[in-house]
């Protein structure tokens, strides 16, 4: 999904303004799958899609210590 900074802001961010959008995306301050990048001179957003990995059993385990 692509949307502009302005729509971003409004429904992902939680209302606030599309510069403050732009500047995390400058940073790399966004979520690791929303990719923000300047196209012409307007910011876009892409959220990418991780619904391909549902289907992976992800376990964690804690790992040993050396002794």
């Amino acid at each position: 999904m692509i949307l502009s900074a302005r729509e971003y802001a409004k429904s992902h961010a939680g209302g606030c303004s599309a510069r403050t959008v732009i500047r995390r995306a400058q940073r790399g301050l966004l979520p690791t799958n929303h990719k923000g990048q300047k196209v012409g001179n307007q910011w876009v957003i892409e959220i990418g899609d991780f619904s391909h990995l549902k289907d992976f059993e992800i376990r964690l385990s804690k790992k040993k210590a050396k002794r």
